[in-house]
């Protein structure tokens, strides 16, 4: 049964100093499947190109509620929830540079998931604000990924599984 992953990749670009980083979208059965998806979507050079964390997403708990993530052809109705990755960006004072946050939410609209991913603020953080995520302000609607459509069905699912690792691809 397929999966989502969401995975932080890493790598060079030419006109950057240090190591560039996008969170990219994908649908597959395990981690190497999604290999060609992840390397299609990254926009920088393809030498030296790795992962720096991923996660498998089954479903999710979310409010009290439990939510399968299923795979269709065709598009759910525009009343449904839908499940939304949310990037939170701020500052520790005793660290240099902007630290980041992801989370998943479960909202009805775009509105209602920024509402309830800035719950998930870092209280140390200091100046916290919402970044760009692709191409959606402040959170990314994981409605459609790599031709498939995601739908939330209520009910048990196989667990997730994070990983912060570096691994070449």
């Amino acid at each position: 049964m397929p999966s989502l992953f969401i995975v932080m990749l890493g790598g060079r670009h030419a006109r950057a100093n240090t190591e560039v980083h996008d969170v990219v979208l994908a649908v597959g059965e395990s981690l190497e499947a999604v290999y060609p998806q992840l390397k299609q979507a990254w926009f920088a050079e393809p030498q030296g190109l790795h992962i720096d964390a991923w996660a498998q997403i089954n479903g999710i708990e979310f409010e009290g509620v439990n939510y399968q993530l299923q795979f269709s052809h065709a598009a759910p109705a525009q009343d449904e929830k839908k499940l939304y990755l949310i990037n939170l960006g701020g500052y520790d004072p005793r660290e240099f540079g902007e630290l980041h946050r992801y989370v998943l939410v479960v909202a009805q609209n775009e509105i209602v998931a920024k509402v309830k991913g800035k719950q998930h603020f870092a209280a140390h953080w200091h100046k916290q604000h919402t970044d760009r995520v692709l191409e959606v302000d402040d959170c990314l609607a994981i409605d459609q990924v790599h031709g498939h459509f995601v739908q939330l069905v209520q009910g048990e699912f196989a667990n997730n599984r994070w990983e912060n690792t570096y691994l070449s691809i």
